[in-house]
């Protein structure tokens, strides 16, 4: 029972896919819907895959494509994350004390500086998808990447320190342990060598990319607001992806031509 409903949590948490059961919030519960962060963006990871297979088989332009892909990275997760990235955004850029960042993270107002930043995410992140559709791109790093976000999006949930004593992340990191920190990082390993039996170098060249983020934003976090929150979870999402985009596109322009 508590594996079924962590699987529907983790789902209705971090999709938009429409799942209608009620969960009850309990601490077994809690636990298998972090456990199930990496396989929900192994789900969302393939349905990209799908869509960019599916319209590549058709007359549709590389520059609809990406951006359709675009679109859709951020409509299954119901635009979650990207809320995250705009409100640390407006946090950060305020240039306030940790109290007071910490305040503008709760605020529901959006400010200059999260339009800003949201508009340079995603349009450098569709200039990555774009040119590395051009120029011919495996259907599985649609996948790896979304996995690998989410994977590491749970596993800085419970490494770093909480920012406040409330709030979603704190609800979460109640009811994890050391146990469920190996069971993501044995699901993650078994995975990568999967991956890696098929595209061997791409896999280590993105697992150094994740770790390099992993760290630098938790200890940006940790400096910049003395730990982290559900919005910084989020925010660490999409800036990882485009992060990984980037190196995705780096490769193809600048070590496979």
């Amino acid at each position: 029972m508590a594996v079924r409903d962590g699987w529907v949590l983790a789902l209705q948490f971090l999709t938009v896919f429409p799942l209608r059961k009620e969960v009850n919030w309990q601490r077994d519960t809690a636990r298998w819907s972090v456990r199930f962060f990496p396989a929900v963006g192994l789900l969302i990871g393939a349905a990209l895959a799908g869509w960019y297979l599916l319209l590549r088989w058709t007359p549709t332009s590389s520059l609809f494509l990406a951006l359709s892909l675009l679109f859709l990275s951020i409509f299954l997760s119901g635009g979650l994350h990207a809320d995250g990235w705009m409100d640390v955004s407006d946090a950060f850029f305020s240039y306030r004390d940790t109290a007071r960042r910490l305040e503008i993270l709760k605020d529901s107002r959006v400010g200059a500086f999260a339009v800003l930043s949201v508009v340079f995410l995603l349009a450098f992140r569709f200039l990555f998808l774009y040119e590395t559709i051009v120029s011919g791109i495996s259907p599985l790093v649609f996948v790896v990447i979304p996995f690998f976000s989410r994977t590491f999006m749970a596993l800085l949930l419970m490494a770093a320190p909480l920012a406040k004593p409330t709030g979603m992340a704190a609800a979460f990191r109640e009811h994890v342990t050391g146990a469920d920190q190996a069971f993501i990082l044995s699901f993650f390993a078994l995975t990568v060598a999967i991956f890696g039996w098929f595209q061997p170098h791409l896999m280590f060249v993105l697992l150094i990319g994740v770790v390099l983020s992993f760290w630098m934003a938790r200890t940006f976090y940790k400096q910049q607001f003395g730990g982290i929150t559900g919005d910084m979870l989020g925010a660490f999402v999409e800036g990882t992806e485009a992060w990984l985009w980037f190196i995705i596109w780096l490769l193809h322009f600048f070590v496979m031509e």
